[in-house]
């Protein structure tokens, strides 16, 4: 592990930001689930309201690429940040006058969720901007922990603070961190940004970004793959989880919060995986070892079906949070360990000049893949027994690993290409 990074001015200030601002969003996201959850009492509503956040991504996705590539990403951070927390602060000082309706937080994730789509390839095409190429596997993962070590307790105190203080608070310690991450981007030096030819127009921009797709099939079957996770995993996780916990089994706000704590955790100690798998597996490899892993700790859902453990845990809730957090746990172990390297391999084989907006119409895919995946688990868990979200969520896992064998096929004709 490269620590010298952490001399680099730049970086440092990268991981507070980054820090900073995802914090705030995990403290805000798991309150939003809690208040929605507590307003519909259903799934299936629950469902659609997390859906709503695809809508930004199918209106803007492709263009908010080309307009990342194109601008001074500092600044367009900025712009999005100092937005959001001006949002915020209207929000807490409403919810001071008269309590937030269902329809303003429809409103609300509308509206954060168009600035997600814009922020993450500004996100995802600064780092590389800010350390060496042969530095970035280093970057990556030292980002994941640095990040995952400050929002570790981000959900519990979440669910503390909503539960003590209500949502008006949660408003504003987000609208808090927003800020301070403004201050942070501000102190940010970037190098001067390739001039992108005037004589390009957006259709042409948009034609190429596209292309990234297509012109390299490991770089479709990694995309593809991906799209499964967000159909099949993540819906059950996001949705599934806390409507097992609350309303199933009859927990509490505070057990969803230590589930959600497990989850983040999860993520921090993936930085072990990834010190231990570089060393001695090729990037390729270890995107596969990832890739196998989720599918693997999938597993134990399984006894979810079987009556006796399912009564086991209808009586023991200790149970139910050691369960869920375990799962929770291990899932994301693996998927953070898989996110450094599959992020890595494609800083490393986009184009820079491209990189923006292969990220966002990456990003609008897999939003699109979680808006149909609410609406499958949400009609599955509202209407149909336990046994029928478990079964697709074991067919999504198996298509996972059909999805990947393009890209090993690729892998395979590359190395003998090479000898």
């Amino acid at each position: 592990m490269n620590w010298s990074l952490f001399r680099s001015r730049n970086f440092v200030l990268f991981l507070v930001r980054e820090s900073l601002s995802l914090s705030g969003t995990i403290f805000l996201n798991i309150s939003l689930a809690l208040y929605i959850l507590a307003l519909t009492g259903s799934a299936t509503k629950f469902a659609s309201v997390l859906s709503l956040g695809i809508i930004p991504h199918l209106l803007f996705g492709p263009l908010a690429g080309i307009a990342v590539d194109r601008m001074n990403k500092r600044t367009l951070i900025l712009l999005l940040e100092s937005g959001r927390a001006i949002c915020l602060l209207t929000l807490f000082f409403s919810s001071q006058l008269a309590p937030i309706q269902a329809e303003v937080i429809y409103v609300c994730v509308i509206l954060f969720s168009a600035c997600d789509v814009f922020a993450a390839p500004a996100y995802v095409t600064l780092l590389p901007a800010i350390v060496k190429v042969d530095e970035l596997n280093d970057a990556n993962a030292l980002d994941t922990t640095i990040v995952e070590s400050i929002r570790v307790l981000a959900p519990l105190l979440g669910t503390v603070v909503y539960s003590q203080f209500g949502l008006g608070m949660v408003f504003l310690i987000h609208a808090a961190l927003c800020l301070l991450s403004v201050a942070a981007t501000c102190l940010i030096v970037l190098p001067p940004q390739i001039k992108k030819d005037s004589a390009t127009t957006i259709l042409h921009d948009l034609k190429t970004g596209l292309q990234s797709f297509t012109r390299d099939t490991r770089i479709f079957s990694l995309v593809a793959n991906g799209m499964l996770t967000h159909i099949f995993l993540f819906p059950f996780v996001l949705l599934g989880f806390p409507f097992l916990i609350k309303q199933v089994f009859i927990g509490s706000d505070l057990d969803f919060g230590m589930v959600e704590s497990l989850q983040t955790a999860g993520s921090l100690c993936s930085i072990v995986g990834v010190v231990f798998l570089q060393k001695r597996y090729t990037l390729p490899a270890n995107i596969g070892i990832g890739i196998l892993g989720l599918i693997v700790f999938v597993c134990p859902l399984l006894l979810l079906v079987h009556p006796e453990f399912f009564q086991t845990l209808s009586h023991h809730p200790l149970l139910v949070v050691g369960f869920f957090g375990a799962v929770s746990f291990l899932l994301f172990f693996a998927f953070g360990t898989y996110g450094v390297f599959f992020r890595t391999f494609y800083q490393q084989t986009i184009d820079p000049i491209m990189l923006g907006r292969f990220v966002s119409v990456m990003a609008m895919l897999f939003a699109v893949s979680r808006f149909a995946g609410f609406h499958l688990y949400g009609k599955l868990f509202d209407s149909y027994p336990l046994l029928y979200p478990i079964v697709i969520l074991g067919v999504g896992m198996v298509l996972k690993l059909l999805m990947h064998v393009p890209f090993l096929q690729e892998e395979k004709k590359r190395k003998a290409r090479a000898l």
